[in-house]
């Protein structure tokens, strides 16, 4: 968790310091006009105040997305690290020997696989194709989660690529909402290819 906390702290440390020179700049404008104090005093502690404003909205913004964070992942059963920051969150998933099955027929069994799954909350299915599965979900808070997943069939087996982005494109940290979301994906994706290869083999789909 501790990484975690770190990997957010290092992320908003250019949005904060740009919060902290905005702050800064404010106060030494008032210092100097409203007070006419000298340049010197005024810049002085219009730094000191901006930095302290960037440390503390850092520090704070930090220690609340990672005690949210942190809830997420005992939801999930998962470990939280670092890795749970970055967005779009991307996991690769390969799986041998699917035989004579098409990325269609794979793609269909991951699509029943995951209206099957309670935990991924799916408000829709957005897309579906030829290795195609676009999907609307619902985070651990309710907020929406936007999910890709493309499988390709290939002579070594079937390759799947999940991703899992906020459906709101302004939002940058989502408590690893798409973290935890995308990791169960991964999982019944996984699964449902591995259904696949325990089965006969059979030509269909498209």
């Amino acid at each position: 968790m501790f990484g975690y906390w770190l990997a957010v702290l290092r992320w908003l440390a250019l949005p904060a310091l740009a919060v902290g020179v905005l702050c800064g700049g404010a106060m030494a404008a008032v210092m100097l006009v409203g007070d006419g104090a000298p340049w010197g005093e005024a810049l002085g502690s219009a730094a000191g105040a901006g930095a302290a404003a960037a440390l503390a909205l850092a520090l704070v913004l930090s220690t609340v997305d990672t005690a949210g964070a942190a809830r997420t992942a005992r939801r999930y059963g998962l470990v939280l690290g670092p890795e749970a920051v970055g967005l779009p969150y991307v996991r690769e998933v390969r799986v041998p020997g699917v035989g004579k099955r098409t990325a269609y027929q794979l793609t269909d069994s991951v699509r029943h696989a995951v209206e099957r799954t309670p935990a991924l909350r799916l408000d829709e299915v957005t897309a579906f194709g030829h290795g195609k599965l676009d999907l609307a979900l619902r985070g651990p808070s309710g907020t929406g989660i936007t999910a890709r997943v493309r499988v390709d069939v290939g002579p070594e087996g079937a390759v799947a690529v999940v991703e899992t982005s906020p459906a709101a494109s302004y939002k940058r940290l989502d408590g690893a909402g798409c973290w935890a979301v995308g990791q169960v994906l991964a999982r019944r994706v996984e699964d449902a290819l591995r259904a696949e290869v325990e089965q006969p083999d059979a030509v269909g789909g498209q």
